[in-house]
């Protein structure tokens, strides 16, 4: 059999870069132009390659971000000699899983096209005439960030954003019709607040070419339910009409089964998709990791005619079904918030996932590998693919598929707040083509189990977008859930606590059906501050860790109950107001963003030139920040799994971070766990053991009064011992049993507090530990929430959904 298909990786470091003056997008071929070139690497990044040449100092580091900020006033080429042999019937297809962001591609010389856009992948056939010699030139033109497209805001859109700009809080990324929204670049480029401004610039995805004969598979859909049933839909794209078949083969990728072979007749008349089905014997369906084995099948499809193969195409799926059930016990008129895997509900123990890199060019397998071991370790079963960061790169999707990793994707759509994303005809194509890409390179994926249109807009002002989003899921794809925006329909983000300085018993009040954000930050381990703070600027808090998203107002109010008390007074009571920094240092950090949060909460305390109160040192700050965030999710995930299944889930935000940050995540930069990371472990467990209690000041002597839950998320009936001991004294031992998928009310616990350390530590055992948890009663959160500046965000949402 005459094999044809041929892939030559273009992934290597075989590739130069140079800069050339800026030009609108589209432009003229200035390849000429360019007066110096580099040597380069794709998948890559123009800072990347100037970062290996010591062009510009490491932009994660320090504020050297600054020093990196010219790559943006200029436009860049990349170029990379080709050597190609080929045949009189070989056509050639030049692919790139995604440009970012503006590009146009160039074969000797001819243009094959020009494109907008990171996700979609672009496809081109190289005319015959155009190898017919040995030796070729490739060369990509990208536009810099300075050349991106702009907001263009009508008098009304500019009157608002003035006005509500100085009137009305929101977060530091989001000032009203930001440049932003005129891009479907990953939004978090522009600057978040847990990520620089660093507008990537680059071939950051795989690139390759492809050859084969009259017939080019430039698609392959496979939709697989748990009977077995498969229907595959292929894409061809054919230079002739012909009499073929088609050779599939099913392999079971991680588990031991033989093959099965089918083989199809087909008629190809012209370019298009044609389905086929297919029974397979004894299927093995995909589980999430906690619900089973995550089974996953290889289709390898070949089309054969009488001179042997044309082409071929591989790719991975699963046999499993998804939907969206209404929560028991919620008004009838709620949305349905209830995940049912394979017909079984599954309550989300979940968390918020963020870019890996914010130069997500060079994230490779092994990173998101080494990530994702922490997440399932972590007891983790869902992560959500925030919509201000990436569709991420095939890695990442083969692997959640491989350990049963559920995935909520969202499109490449944030922080709209109280404003709305363009609506002319040239942004809508440009979301209907991002959007459809990104469905149609993820629907093989069995992990994947939601569409989202994105994050944390109002999705009332922003119909012209949410309802082409549901048209695109519905046309190409159809076998998963979808929802509106995130937050909405019944789920909460709830950032009364933290940003709106509320007590962290405010979690227990949200009336919610899904907890889709809710966290706190805390400062990394203090090796990996001093890895890119300079040694002046480690601590006190200062301007350096509020480049680095530390919001220190904060930090000061949830580290303060947490820090040891010295006569008579917390040792962190008065370091805010005493804590030395120069409001012009300050500014300078807030460069991008003089309106952010920090600013004004900085500017209105006017702080003082005082010393650092000198009985704190670095190592309590880090270790009471991070006892704060992890007390903090605590609470909130507790009371979510109690009320299963009235509450049908929880994520918490954020599990990464994507570079050396201050921020929510529980795992650094460099893959360091925090504190609360370890309490993850125990509070996802399928099986926990947890005290509600009421949540207010004490002294010795005083009884704390509460009820012990047990929650049994797995598909099994448990039986154990359940202890409680406070201080290591033995308070309560019996035998419980609780029914699968379940949460119930075990056992009333008063313990008397004492002087000293009071700590409560729950087990449950079988013939093994199955689950521990543990409290202390001497930690109680100070300090209530910020009246004024919930009123004006109210007031905001009320002024945008209304108008």
């Amino acid at each position: 059999m005459n094999v044809v298909r041929q892939i030559i990786s273009l992934n290597d470091s075989h590739w130069f870069v140079g800069a050339v003056a800026p030009q609108e997008f589209p432009a003229s071929n200035d390849f000429a132009r360019v007066e110096g070139w580099l040597p380069a690497t794709v998948p890559g990044d123009v800072r990347l390659d100037l970062l290996n040449l010591n062009k510009i100092p490491d932009p994660f580091l320090g504020k050297n971000n600054e020093a990196s900020q010219w790559v943006d006033e200029y436009d860049w080429w990349y170029r990379r000699e080709i050597e190609l042999e080929t045949r009189q019937d070989t056509r050639t297809f030049l692919i790139f899983e995604g440009i970012d962001y503006l590009s146009a591609v160039y074969w000797d010389d001819v243009l094959l096209g020009a494109h907008a856009g990171m996700f979609s992948r672009q496809v081109y056939e190289i005319p015959s005439g155009l190898v017919q010699t040995r030796q070729h030139r490739l060369a990509v033109r990208v536009w810099g960030g300075n050349q991106l497209p702009r907001v263009k805001l009508n008098v009304r859109e500019r009157a608002w954003k003035s006005i509500a700009g100085r009137l009305l809080p929101h977060p530091a990324q989001s000032p009203e019709f930001p440049d932003r929204y005129a891009t479907l670049k990953c939004q978090m480029s522009y600057g978040w607040d847990f990520a620089p401004r660093l507008l990537t610039c680059g071939i950051g995805d795989e690139a390759y070419l492809v050859q084969t004969r009259a017939v080019f598979i430039r698609d392959a859909w496979v939709q697989g339910v748990p009977d077995g049933r498969v229907r595959v839909t292929l894409d061809f794209d054919t230079t002739r009409a012909s009499d073929m078949r088609i050779e599939f083969q099913v392999t079971p990728k991680i588990f031991d089964a033989p093959a099965q072979h089918f083989e199809i007749p087909l008629h190809l008349r012209k370019s298009g998709t044609h389905s086929f089905s297919l029974q397979l014997e004894n299927p093995r369906v995909w589980n999430p990791w906690d619900r089973g084995a995550p089974n996953l099948y290889t289709l390898a499809v070949r089309i054969v005619d009488d001179n042997g193969e044309s082409d071929a195409h591989e790719t991975m799926f699963g046999l499993r079904t998804i939907e969206l059930a209404p929560n028991s016990g919620a008004p009838n008129d709620s949305a349905p918030w209830t995940f049912v895997a394979n017909g079984q509900p599954e309550f989300i123990r979940g968390a918020n996932w963020v870019p890996a890199d914010a130069i997500p060019a060079r994230v490779a397998r092994e990173d998101y590998a080494a990530l994702l071991k922490l997440v399932r370790e972590a007891n983790i079963n869902l992560l959500r693919v925030w919509g201000g960061g990436l569709k991420e790169k095939r890695a990442f999707y083969e692997l959640c598929d491989e350990l049963g990793i559920l995935l909520w994707q969202e499109f490449p759509l944030a922080g709209a707040g109280i404003d709305y994303f363009p609506r002319d005809a040239a942004y809508l194509n440009l979301l209907r083509q991002e959007s459809a890409a990104i469905v149609q390179n993820l629907r093989n994926h069995p992990s994947v189990v939601l569409w989202c249109s994105g994050n944390e807009f109002i999705p009332r002002v922003n119909r012209h977008v949410t309802d082409l989003l549901r048209e695109v899921v519905a046309k190409h794809d159809g076998t998963r859930p979808f929802k509106i925006a995130s937050p909405s329909q019944d789920e909460s983000h709830n950032w009364r606590v933290w940003h709106g300085y509320a007590n962290t018993r405010d979690y227990e009040l949200d009336n919610a059906l899904f907890f889709g954000e809710f966290g706190m930050q805390a400062a990394p381990n203090v090796e990996t501050l001093a890895r890119f703070l300079p040694d002046d600027a480690l601590f006190p808090p200062n301007a350096a860790w509020a480049y680095h998203n530390a919001e220190i107002e904060k930090l000061s109010r949830y580290v303060r109950p947490l820090l040891s008390f010295r006569d008579g007074q917390p040792a962190g009571a008065v370091w805010a107001q005493d804590c030395h920094i120069e409001r012009s240092e300050i500014s300078q950090s807030l460069r991008y963003d003089k309106s952010c949060a920090a600013e004004r909460e900085i500017s209105a305390r006017g702080i003082s030139d005082a010393p650092f109160a000198p009985e704190i040192t670095l190592d309590e700050f880090v270790r009471a920040s991070q006892e704060a965030q992890l007390r903090g999710l605590q609470i909130a995930i507790e009371y979510a799994r109690r009320n299963k299944p009235l509450i049908s889930g929880c994520a918490f935000w954020q599990f990464n971070e994507p570079w050396y940050s201050i921020c929510w995540s529980v795992v650094d930069f460099i893959r360091t766990p925090k504190r609360a990371y370890y309490k993850i472990k125990e509070l996802y467990n399928p099986v926990l053991v947890s005290f509600a209690f009421p949540r207010r000041p004490r002294n010795p002597g005083e009884i704390v009064s509460g009820q012990i839950w047990l929650i049994n998320d797995t598909l099994n009936e448990i039986h154990g011992t359940l202890s409680a001991w406070h201080n290591d004294v033995l308070a309560l031992e019996r035998d419980v049993t609780l029914k699968a998928n379940q949460a119930r009310e075990l056992a009333m616990l008063d313990v008397v507090l004492a002087p000293g350390a009071n700590s409560l530590r729950l087990e449950l055992r079988a013939e093994n530990l199955l689950t521990t948890n543990e409290y202390d009663f001497n930690y109680c959160d100070a300090g209530e929430i910020n009246t004024r500046h919930t009123f004006l965000t109210n007031v905001a949402v009320w002024l945008r959904t209304t108008m």
